[in-house]
């Protein structure tokens, strides 16, 4: 609400500064359990249409251009500016067409037009991979146009490795591999999923 990208820049700086220090007694500590390493899921990047779905406060909103904006100051806080290393592993999510209603999410398939993915979906995601350098980015869990948006042919590799240049890693949501199979229905068990 804000629309001030400097001032999530110094929050998303401060959220990495606290993160290498708990990383760092962690390690200290030699333990490695959940929520002590350097891989962020965040930001939450999609854009909010549908006022059903539960994750909406997450995100900056309904427009592409301040979604994009508010991101971009957030990768950069989290990951930092050493030309080098990482601070930490910022991961731009839902990729792409996601925010559908909340119990639809593990078997909704969205359908939109080309233009409005390029237009509405697209546009923060290739702001977050292109300029901010998201080193992560994670699929969904819905379908989009019928294929699963963590195994999409169309989203994954043509257009954010292939139109976008995207060389970072790309993980699924939670159980978005699950769902390829038991709620999609696309193939038959875990291991074609997978």
């Amino acid at each position: 609400a804000s629309f001030n990208p400097d001032l999530m820049l110094q929050t998303a700086t401060v959220i990495s500064d606290e993160a290498r220090a708990k990383h760092h007694e962690a390690a200290r500590e030699n333990s490695f359990k959940r929520y002590q390493g350097l891989t962020f899921w965040s930001p939450n990047i999609n854009i909010f249409r549908d006022p059903r779905w539960g994750r909406g406060q997450e995100t900056y909103g309904e427009d592409p251009y301040l979604t994009g904006q508010m991101g971009m100051a957030f990768v950069k806080g989290l990951q930092g500016d050493d030309p080098k290393y990482l601070k930490l592993v910022a991961t731009a999510k839902h990729y792409a067409v996601h925010s559908g209603p909340e119990p639809l999410r593990h078997t909704f398939n969205a359908v939109t037009s080309k233009r409005d993915m390029y237009e509405t979906y697209f546009p923060a995601f290739r702001d977050l991979v292109q300029k901010a350098k998201a080193y992560s980015v994670m699929g969904a869990y819905n379908r989009v146009d019928s294929e699963s948006a963590s195994a999409s042919q169309m989203l994954l590799e043509d257009v954010l490795r292939g139109q976008w240049g995207f060389d970072g890693y790309v993980v699924s949501d939670c159980g978005a591999i699950t769902d390829i199979y038991q709620h999609h229905k696309i193939v038959d068990d875990a291991e074609q999923a997978a």
